[in-house]
């Protein structure tokens, strides 16, 4: 029998091959595996380009050109542009106000008056738009984002002030009282939020969806998706703790989906960017009906898909409480605000609730 020889280099490349069988069955037999790769790290709002947000309660967005409104007392609401105040002084005695979406108006109901009035941001105009029964327990209204069409649960007797102003009556029941009446962005639909019912109607106020929503929630907050097929719903369930799920429901089947147990906060802006804060802890529960601090408080910015963009933590502990988040809704801007507990770091020495905030330029961050 003759052998062939086998060189050295074969010798070589079996050696190594043993090697590496060898190590592979001594991993299998029990080796520790390679770490684990580490999650993305989230970045916190403090990276985004930013700049002091003026003293004031923030109340809402007034058009599609980045103008807000903020309530410096309980009497006033003034215009910002950027940094910049806008507004003639406008007594509005009222915090729910709409901007038109040219941003050059607002409009806002005076129950006790029986009146809805408009106001000319910056030359200080106004104008009686409808009057309606005082005698009632209020009015629950919605105007269109175009000023078009008005939603109501009372007869308005329309001016002539209101011009071509379009009126769409939406029933109220006793023990169902009308909460909140939103619209889309494209004035094209809108919804009405009773205390255990949701209806959403076009803009000729004919019904196409809705359904029931937990009792004992009421929606604090609602705004259509990004292809207005869908609600996002905050829900108190907890007046006390001030806290609810967050839900997105189809409007045409009427199902919901809870997006997030404890929040206290939820708002929605342009491109389906969503603006939520959470409580981290759980504190103990007063015995009385005071409200719950949280010691630690997360504010998050994601977007229609719900998935996580920035994220920052707010801590009693560092003088910092009740965060919120509001993103445009061109969402080329947010605001973003918390108050301090500490008077000596208070910006306005002379204000009753110390605020402090960022104006934050989302434009490079959010594609």
């Amino acid at each position: 029998m003759r052998f062939c020889p086998i060189d050295l280099r074969s010798s070589f490349f079996l050696a190594a091959l043993g090697l590496l069988v060898a190590t592979a069955a001594g991993r299998a037999e029990g080796a520790s595996p390679a770490p684990a790769a580490k999650p993305p790290v989230v970045p916190t709002f403090e990276k985004l380009p930013h700049t002091p947000l003026p003293k004031g309660e923030f109340i809402a967005w007034c058009g599609d050109r980045e103008r807000y409104l903020l309530a410096t007392d309980g009497q006033y609401i003034d215009a910002y542009d950027g940094g910049t105040k806008i507004s003639a002084p406008s007594p509005t005695g009222s915090r729910w106000v709409q901007c038109g979406a040219d941003g050059q108006y607002i409009v806002f109901p005076e129950d006790d008056a029986g009146r809805v009035r408009k106001f000319e941001l910056e030359t200080g105009k106004s104008a009686i738009l409808a009057t309606f029964d005082s005698r009632s327990r209020g009015i629950g209204i919605g105007f269109s984002p175009d000023m078009k069409i008005v939603a109501s649960d009372q007869k308005l007797q329309l001016t002539a002030e209101a011009g071509h102003l379009r009126t769409i009556s939406v029933p109220a029941t006793p023990g169902q009282p009308v909460t909140k009446i939103v619209w889309s962005p494209d004035s094209s639909k809108f919804f009405v939020a009773y205390s255990d019912t949701i209806d959403v109607l076009d803009a000729q106020g004919n019904r196409i969806g809705g359904g029931k929503i937990r009792k004992n929630s009421g929606v604090t907050a609602g705004w259509f998706d990004a292809e207005q097929k869908s609600l996002f719903l905050f829900l108190v369930s907890d007046e006390i703790q001030g806290i609810g799920p967050l839900v997105k429901c189809r409007i045409a089947d009427w199902r919901c989906t809870r997006l997030r147990e404890r929040v206290v906060q939820a708002a929605g802006g342009g491109k389906g960017l969503i603006g939520i804060v959470g409580p981290i802890d759980r504190p103990k529960l007063p015995d009385d009906d005071s409200s719950v601090l949280y010691a630690r408080q997360a504010v998050e910015l994601r977007d229609n898909s719900f998935r996580l963009l920035f994220r920052q933590e707010f801590a009693l502990a560092g003088g910092q409480t009740s965060p919120r988040l509001y993103v445009s809704p061109s969402a080329a801007m947010a605001l973003l605000s918390w108050r301090l507990t500490d008077p000596v770091k208070c910006p306005d020495s002379g204000s009753d609730t110390c605020q402090a905030g960022w104006i934050l330029n989302l434009e490079k961050a959010i594609k």
